[in-house]
């Protein structure tokens, strides 16, 4: 019978060996929870997606740094799981966000509705149209795909938030309820008026704009660079890929309050604590 130290130093090695590349500022990485793909209880498709404009450019170097250690070193508190997490510019590149999504809907032959570093909400709906989501899961394993749409402005070309941003917003709110993948909208420090409510409604569902947005199943993030109340760039990143990879509010994860900080949004806080403690049984 193998030790639990032995079972999780067979899951460090085999989320080590699947991993695409061994740099902090690759776009793709795989990782997990799980000691491997077969063994997983679920598998997630999440694809973080970030405004590329100047005002962005310590948020998309923090993510930068913690991204590989915050896939490959997870250890979520109810679920083990298999990750495919891809970090993609809307125009340009910057950092660990050196693929564009315009360039992948170029390169699928289609038409881009995104056109500016700052089209949140066109992004949204070109990476649901022409992502590769790859669902293999097998058996009794679920499957989840989900979107992280990363910024400080509008949904569309930035700021101000106008009819424009909540007419873009709801079409993506409804293509994501259309095909069962979540939004998760994390805003960043210091954003423009009215965007955190804009990106959690996108996400959670509401009135705005004159629409009635529906739940994608995902959730909404505030927080900045770097610290906000202790939490860090590298714990926010773990937390949202294991609140979607246990089947995100549909999977009984909390809805935050909007404006809420440091990680209260998406119930993340107890995310946090419920893995230190699975962490500390596991020694």
């Amino acid at each position: 019978m193998m030790t639990s130290r032995f079972r999780h130093a067979l899951k460090v090695c085999a989320i080590a060996t699947a991993a695409l590349s061994g740099s902090a500022h690759a776009t793709f990485i795989q990782g997990g929870d799980a000691t491997s793909q077969a063994t997983a209880d679920s598998i997630l498709d999440i694809v973080f997606v970030i405004d590329t404009s100047g005002s962005m450019s310590d948020d998309i170097a923090a993510i930068g740094a913690s991204a590989q250690t915050a896939v490959q070193n997870l250890s979520c508190p109810n679920i083990d799981c298999f990750v495919r997490a891809r970090f993609m510019s809307i125009v340009g590149s910057s950092g660990i966000f050196n693929e564009s999504v315009t360039s992948l809907v170029s390169s699928a032959g289609g038409t881009a509705q995104s056109n500016s570093s700052e089209d949140n909400g066109p992004a949204v709906i070109d990476l649901i149209n022409f992502y590769n989501w790859n669902n293999d899961a097998v058996g009794a394993q679920k499957y989840y795909k989900a979107i992280v749409t990363i910024g400080d402005e509008g949904t569309e070309n930035g700021a101000p938030v106008n009819q424009a941003d909540y007419d873009v917003a709801y079409a993506a709110n409804q293509l994501a309820i259309s095909t069962n993948t979540f939004v998760i909208g994390w805003v960043t420090d210091d954003p423009s008026a009215g965007v955190p409510e804009l990106f959690k409604t996108m996400a959670t569902g509401g009135v705005l704009g004159g629409y009635t947005f529906g739940d994608t199943g995902g959730g909404y993030v505030q927080q900045g660079s770097s610290d906000v109340g202790g939490t860090t760039v590298q714990q926010t990143l773990e937390d949202i890929i294991c609140f979607a990879a246990g089947g995100g509010s549909t999977g009984g994860g909390t809805v935050p309050e909007p404006g809420s900080l440091a990680l209260a949004a998406l119930g993340l806080f107890g995310v946090g604590a419920m893995r230190r403690r699975k962490a500390a049984r596991s020694v």
